[in-house]
């Protein structure tokens, strides 16, 4: 490569790959939603008020996006990190055999409203059966990683 040539860009270092924890992405769309409803709310009181609505918005958008945004992939990086030291984990298999349980696990904990695991672990196993893609897990074992995610998310 020349002086004058820009090295490719790395597909796997954008988007989302770029920010593993959400928290750039959860910013800029609480910002942006922030705005509108603050910019909205505060045309009540005119056009000073659909100024002064739109920065509170924007900055309290912000800061809540950015807490629901870092949660976005915070699952998958927290799990890339301890899988290891699970008791269900063995080293036979990858991250991404247990990749689909687990996010089926954290996902069902998220959509629950309320009730315990085995209440919602047929749903939790017909969606993993659909996702699991080419994980060599049976149920019996990805059902201990959905679990782990499950009590994780209710933290």
């Amino acid at each position: 490569m020349n002086a004058d040539q820009k090295p490719e860009k790395d597909p796997d270092k954008e988007g989302l790959a770029a920010d593993p924890e959400g928290k750039d992405f959860g910013t800029t769309f609480g910002a942006a939603h922030g705005a509108i409803a603050g910019g909205v709310i505060g045309s009540l009181a005119g056009p000073g008020g659909t100024v002064v609505g739109a920065l509170v918005g924007a900055s309290a958008g912000a800061a809540v996006g950015y807490a629901v945004g870092a949660g976005a992939n915070n699952d998958e990086t927290y799990w890339r990190k301890n899988l290891e030291h699970q008791p269900f984990y063995k080293r036979t298999y990858l991250f991404e055999d247990f990749a689909a349980a687990l996010r089926v696990g954290s996902e069902a904990r998220r959509e629950s409203g309320g009730g315990g695991f085995e209440e919602h672990e047929e749903r939790m196993r017909e969606k993993w059966e659909k996702t699991k893609g080419t994980s060599r897990l049976k149920w019996e074992e990805a059902r201990l990683a959905a679990r782990a995610a499950w009590e994780r998310t209710g933290l």
